[in-house]
Formats: C-alpha cells, structure tokens, sequence
C-alpha cells in the first residue's frame, strides 16, 4: 500500500486545467518509441494482481537486461497496453493507482523541497501541455495549492534549505519569471537585463563571479548553426527531424540570411511573442533557474540563453520560405518539443551543452 503525504504546492495556474487525454495525441509521446522501467512498488502491484487479469498483465511485462529491470512489453514499437483509441488501458481498467510513476506523473515535473514543499510544472514535450502553456493569453501566474500524492519517490530532491536560502533562490526565481515578463521590452532585452543582474548578484556568493560585464548578445545566423551542429552532434541525436534540419541549414546561405532573420524574428515576435515568453517563463521556473546547473547566477543564466539561440535558429529554418504554408503556433510548438525533449531525455544534453558553453563563452 502506497503510502499517501500532504504537500504545499506551488505551480502555474494552467495546472489546473491539465488531464491527461491520449485521444488528443494517440499515445504518441509516452507510449510509442521508448521502453519505460517500472518502478519497484508498480511492479510489486502487478505481481500481487491474482487470476488470469494479473497473468494476462504480466503477459504485457518484459525483462530489459541492459536494464537491469522490468519494463512494458512493445508491439510495432508501443506499450501493449495503449489501445486504438490512443487511451490506456491499464488505467481504463484499474485506474490511475495502477499506473507506474512515470505514467501517472508525466508531464508533470515535480520538484521536493523542505518542509514538505513542492514545485510542479509541465512540460512541452507533451503536445496537450504545449497548448496550455504557450497558448495561455495570461502572464503565467503561480499559485499555491494542498496536495495529497502517493508517489512522493518520484519527486526529485531541490536541495537543502540552508542552500536555497544562502542562494536566496525563491527571490531569484521570482524575479526571473518577472523580467521574462516585461512586456515593455523585446525578448532579446529581456535576456539581456536578467544577466545583467545575475551577473551582478554574483559578486555577493560565495565563490564569486566567473564572467565579464559584457556577457551576451544575439548571435548571427552562422554562430548559431555552428553552435546546433556541435550541440546535435554531441548527443548523438540521429533521429530523422535532426537530420532534417542540419540538411536545410546545409543548403542554406547563412551569410546572407542575416536581414531575413532580423526581419523573421521581429514579425514572429510581434505576433507570437507571448507564445515564446510562455515557453522562457516555464522553463525557467520548472528546471529551477538561477540554479539549475553547478556555476554562477551569470553561468546559469548563460546556459539558459544559448537554448533560446537554438530554439531561434530552429524557428527560422521551419518558417523561411513557407509562406503561411502552415500555422506558425503548429512550428512553436513542433520546435519547442524538439528542444525539450532533447535537453530532457538525452542523457548527455546537459554535458554537453555545458561544454559548449564553456568554450563559446558569451
């Protein structure tokens, strides 16, 4: 029996309005492509589940060595268990109990921090969550809520408090998603007024500031397909959308492009600019900047802006020379999932966009 805690949750309003629907998507995000380890308390539930509906469960169940583990069984490269009408049917049957972790939870990132205090957001590699979050007309708001989970495992640890508190990372992350905000400013603006102040903040922690004033400004077309070809080629990314893009960035004039994109991202702005700061405030407060990697404020805030260079060159590839062909929300939103999903399920995204940081500094 799982045991069952009460938490304070703090998470964007738009939580509220999620539930998972695989009809929208046909399963085909959680339950297609990848094979998902089960947790040790799922597995012992499927175990304990008697007569032919448990041995007709465990038919679906399939020991992964490399793992180590149990995983769903495929078929034609997904779980079993999702059915035609893109539903699951483990939940169909017993209800979300019965679910592992990972599918009860997904997209739901969920972060524990002391004294029973959660931090919970979506994610947009998951198409319905991609739709709450950049299609909300409202600035992202959190607010705090009482929560009941049984799967408290599955939370991922944020850190002691006396940590947080020498980080005064609340005050941090509240002012992030504040800038972000500022709809006075461009986005490139805004970019450059949250470093300011990272940078500056950096002379007050303990180990100092590790970069200069002058920390950041947008790059050209060829830096950042520079920066997307080593960033691709250092996770091993082979999937055909990749190949895709580096091949239109190969047959691209990058040199003389420089114009169009200026032209591109002012228009994209102007039209689909709160669909873009959507995603910036989001990923801001779910992988818990300033402090979501080991440096500085200046070097968190860094590695934050160099993903919203790939994410602009990956909007001006799919837009260039469609001419209204297809919706600009549908390549928002088709972008935004590639580079979450990659900064998320490649295991050596972060290494390696760290290392990209490092020696392309600014």
């Amino acid at each position: 029996m799982m045991e069952q805690k009460e938490f304070i949750c703090i998470e964007p309003s738009y939580l509220e309005k999620f539930f998972c629907d695989g009809s929208k998507c046909g399963g085909s995000l959680c339950c297609y492509g990848w094979q998902q380890i089960l947790d040790d308390a799922a597995l012992a539930r499927y175990r304990a589940l008697t007569g032919d509906e448990g041995k007709k469960l465990r038919q679906g169940l399939v020991y992964l060595s490399e793992a180590e583990n149990f995983g769903f069984r495929h078929k034609d490269d997904h779980c079993v268990f999702l059915r035609a009408d893109g539903l699951c049917g483990l939940q169909i049957q017993y209800g979300a109990q019965m679910l592992t972790d990972v599918c009860a939870e997904y997209p739901r990132k969920t972060r524990l921090f002391p004294e029973n205090t959660l931090e919970r957001a979506l994610c947009v590699t998951c198409p319905v969550a991609a739709e709450l979050i950049l299609q909300n007309e409202e600035p992202i708001q959190l607010v705090q809520r009482q929560i009941q989970s049984t799967r408290s495992q599955y939370f991922q640890p944020a850190g002691e408090a006396e940590n947080l508190q020498v980080l005064n990372f609340f005050d941090w992350q509240a002012r992030g998603m504040e800038i972000l905000q500022d709809r006075t400013l461009s986005l490139n603006q805004r970019l450059s007024m949250l470093l300011q102040e990272l940078a500056a903040a950096d002379e007050k922690l303990p180990w100092g500031r590790d970069t200069e004033d002058s920390i950041w400004t947008p790059w050209n077309l060829v830096r950042q397909a520079e920066f997307f070809c080593r960033f691709t080629a250092g996770i091993e990314d082979n999937t055909q959308q990749t190949q895709n893009y580096l091949a239109v960035a190969e047959s691209l004039e990058l040199q003389k492009m420089d114009g169009i994109r200026a032209e591109l991202e002012e228009k994209i702005e102007q039209s689909y600019g709160l669909m873009l700061e959507n995603y910036l405030v989001n990923e801001w407060f779910k992988e818990l900047y300033p402090c979501a990697v080991l440096g500085t404020y200046a070097y968190n805030g860094l590695y934050f802006v160099v993903q919203w260079e790939i994410w602009k060159f990956l909007l001006l590839l799919e837009l260039n020379g469609k001419n209204g062909q297809e919706e600009v929300p549908a390549v928002i939103r088709r972008t935004a999932g590639w580079l979450a999903s990659r900064l998320n399920h490649y295991t050596a995204a972060r290494d390696v966009l760290m290392e990209l940081l490092r020696i392309n500094k600014g």
